[in-house]
């Protein structure tokens, strides 16, 4: 199964399902949820690998992160001070982000801690991309440079002038051994072992994206914008290999395309800002040089939004978990939450002289809360363990010393971790509490 997320200028968040039919072969398209999840513009998403997470940044300077496999939001991140630009997952380790206040913030998933926030831009930045390998990152701004990072050391390991003016994207190939920066009037793409620029071309007009895909086991670069047409570069022949219109479908400006395999088969989905998603078989378009062929084109949706931004990723497995795995998820999640802090509970030894026991909090299914006998006369002995009591009204209370929930904001900045909702500061546009049921299925 194909998991499409599209942004849009009215702040929603779109989500789509795409399966193949075993016997017929056609592919279906089944929306999943439509969320207000911002209260500006959406200018990027990112999904991590195997569809696990969902991140979204917007115009109102917040990153949301979200659980694709429940459909439910976990959090937002408030530790940037402009408008988020880019977001990109290594893996499903790390977050990177940028933003237009020029920094780019290290974030790691397991707890969603800001680990290291990369300064050098001294404009806004548009666009990150980080290598297969984890190691090396890029990033390009309107200031005119092109930074390579080293990840390991967060600093800057190499600044290139760029050679066109206003740029839009950047993007490692998959292999790691090219890469390519597009501009509003033209793109490049580079090879990495020579360090030559190998093409580079201003007559495709205004360009809005750029996507790297790998066909017959070799990178192609495609290429779109406001001319409606998808170039298709391939950079170890040095050639263009097909240039393909798609104005027979997108009435205006292909906005943003993501590539993925299904079933073998190389899936391009392009989105446009007049609200359509097309979803094209890349492999027999380039072969037949035109996307009006028949069974070039596989699915398609109309959002009736104007779209900003799109990423599709495979997922393993089809729809979302059993309801046993849901419960499961819950609970982990829960123990992360106010009641149990993250796996310190597990390491840590229960006060002395003191009985564990399980208990579950009446009306929220699935949360567990650790309580003690005595714990009043253990706690003076046990100062600084992060255990909770219970009253005796049978309601949950904080022991004295209990440890930082790592979701909350750290004293002293936004930048310590993520905000949960529930909070002024965390709540969801449209409601509060459990997440999930702000996701609405059309």
């Amino acid at each position: 199964m194909l998991r499409v997320v599209l942004g849009s200028y009215e702040r929603l968040l779109y989500g789509l399902d795409v399966t193949k039919d075993g016997e017929t072969g056609s592919y279906n398209v089944a929306q999943t949820f439509t969320y207000p999840a911002h209260i500006a513009s959406i200018r990027s998403v990112a999904v991590s690998r195997g569809g696990k997470h969902l991140a979204t940044g917007a115009s109102d300077e917040h990153v949301k992160i979200y659980s694709l496999s429940r459909n439910k939001e976990t959090g937002t991140l408030f530790h940037h001070t402009g408008s988020i630009t880019d977001l990109v997952f290594h893996d499903t380790g790390y977050l990177f982000t940028a933003s237009e206040d020029a920094t780019i913030a290290i974030v790691r998933v397991s707890d969603w801690e800001v680990l290291k926030v990369l300064k050098g831009h001294t404009t806004a930045l548009q666009s990150i991309s980080i290598h297969p390998s984890g190691k090396l990152l890029l990033s390009v701004s309107i200031d005119g440079y092109l930074r390579t990072w080293d990840t390991a050391k967060a600093s800057c390991a190499y600044t290139l002038k760029m050679p066109l003016p206003r740029p839009v994207s950047v993007l490692w190939s998959q292999c790691g051994r090219y890469y390519s920066v597009a501009f509003e009037s033209g793109v490049t793409c580079t090879e990495v072992a020579s360090g030559k620029e190998i093409w580079r071309e201003t007559g495709l007009g205004r360009i809005t994206c750029i996507e790297f895909v790998e066909m017959d086991n070799q990178p192609t670069l495609l290429v779109a914008g406001d001319s409606k047409t998808i170039t298709a570069y391939k950079p170890t022949t040095r050639a263009v290999a097909a240039t393909l219109p798609a104005s027979h479908k997108h009435a205006s400006r292909i906005k943003d395309m993501s590539a993925a395999v299904l079933d073998g088969v190389q899936v391009l989905v392009t989105c446009s800002s007049e609200g359509f998603v097309c979803g094209w078989d890349l492999a027999r378009a380039v072969e037949a040089g035109s996307l009006t062929e028949e069974g070039v084109l596989l699915f398609e949706f109309e959002a009736k939004v104007r779209l900003t931004c799109c990423q599709v990723v495979y997922q393993a497995g089809g729809g979302r978990k059993k309801k046993g795995m849901d419960e499961l998820e819950d609970l982990d999640e829960d123990l992360g939450d106010d009641e149990v802090v993250g796996d310190q509970h597990a390491s840590a030894p229960p006060p002395m002289g003191t009985k564990k026991s399980i208990v579950t909090t009446a009306g929220k299914k699935g949360r567990v809360v650790v309580s003690y006998d005595n714990v009043d006369e253990a706690e003076g002995k046990e100062e600084g363990t992060s255990q909770d009591t219970t009253s005796s009204g049978g309601a949950p209370k904080k022991a004295k010393g209990a440890n930082k929930n790592p979701f909350k904001p750290q004293k002293g900045g936004p930048s310590g971790g993520i905000q949960k909702n529930g909070g002024t500061a965390g709540a969801v546009v449209g409601g509060k509490g459990q997440l999930n049921k702000n996701f609405k299925k059309k």
